[in-house]
C-alpha cells in the first residue's frame, strides 16, 4: 500500500511538474553526408531557442554547400506551449513553418535573389511554388518539429528510466489533428567532438507525420550535463545525413 501511495506522488509530482525556462541560445551545427564513398561535409545549420514558463520557441536556418550548382536552403519555426514531464510530457504547437529554398549559386546572398518571390520558395503551409517532392516537404516538416525537442530532452529524466524504455509525447497541431513522438532510450554512452569527449544518454526518435509513424527514426546523442543534442544521424533514401554540434 505505501509503495502505491508513493508511485501515485511521483505520478502527480510528473504531472504539476514546473515548467523549462530555458534563457535565449544559439547552437551551431555541420552536417554531414555519407553515399557510398561520398562523405562530406554539405551544410551548416543554427539553431536558436527560447522558453519562458513552459512557452517554446525555436528556429532552425540552415544552407547546404553549392550542390549540382544549387545552394539548398530551410528555414523552420516552432513556437509551442510545453507541458507535464518525462512520460506525462505533451506539446500544444501554436504555430510551425519550414521554409525550403533552392537558389542558384550564382544569386544566393545577392540582390537578385528575392526569398518572398513564391517561385523560390515552398513551405509546408502549403505556400511557393517551388518544385519540391512530397518526400522532400515531410522531412522539412518532420525537421520543423524536431526542435521541440531541445526542450523535451530537458524534460525527462533520463537517470529514472530504463534502458530500452519508450516514451511517447503527444503533440497537437495548430489546426487541432493530433501527431506523436516516440523517444526510446538506449543508455548512457560518450560521444566525441574534436578533443572533447563528452558523456551523453543515448537515444531514437521518431516523429509522425499526418498521424502516421514518419519510417524515418533518427538516433540523437544526448549532452548529459546540459542535454543539448549533439548528435543526430538518420538513414534517408538520399543517403545517410548526420548534424553535429559545433563547438
Amino acid at each position: 500500500m505505501k509503495k502505491l501511495l508513493l508511485l501515485i506522488v511521483i505520478a502527480l509530482s510528473s504531472l504539476g511538474a514546473k515548467a523549462q525556462n530555458i534563457p535565449y541560445q544559439e547552437l551551431r551545427y555541420d552536417i554531414h553526408y555519407h553515399w557510398g564513398l561520398i562523405n562530406v561535409q554539405i551544410a551548416h545549420a543554427l539553431v536558436t531557442l527560447n522558453a519562458d514558463n513552459g512557452n517554446f520557441s525555436a528556429t532552425l536556418d540552415g544552407n547546404s554547400i553549392p550542390w549540382e550548382g544549387r545552394v539548398m536552403c530551410v528555414s523552420d519555426t516552432l513556437r509551442a506551449n510545453m507541458s507535464g514531464s518525462g512520460a506525462a510530457s505533451r506539446e500544444n504547437i501554436s504555430y510551425i513553418n519550414g521554409w525550403y529554398m533552392k537558389p542558384k549559386t550564382s544569386v544566393f546572398n545577392s540582390s537578385s535573389f528575392d526569398p518572398q518571390n513564391p517561385a523560390n520558395y515552398k513551405n509546408i503551409l502549403g505556400g511557393g511554388t517551388l518544385n519540391a517532392d512530397s518526400s522532400t516537404m515531410e522531412a522539412i516538416d518532420v525537421t520543423a518539429n524536431m526542435l521541440g525537442l531541445f526542450y523535451t530532452y530537458r524534460n525527462i529524466d533520463f537517470e529514472q528510466i530504463s534502458e530500452g524504455q519508450s516514451v511517447t509525447i503527444p503533440i497537437t497541431n495548430p489546426d487541432g489533428s493530433s501527431d506523436r513522438v516516440v523517444i526510446t532510450y538506449n543508455g548512457k554512452s560518450q560521444y566525441q567532438i574534436g578533443a572533447t569527449t563528452y558523456p551523453t544518454y543515448d537515444t531514437v526518435f521518431e516523429y509522425s507525420y499526418h498521424g502516421t509513424m514518419s519510417g524515418y527514426p533518427v538516433n540523437c546523442q544526448v549532452g548529459a550535463n546540459d542535454r543539448i543534442p549533439l548528435y543526430f544521424a538518420a538513414n534517408l533514401p538520399v543517403g545517410h545525413v548526420e548534424m553535429i554540434y559545433s563547438e
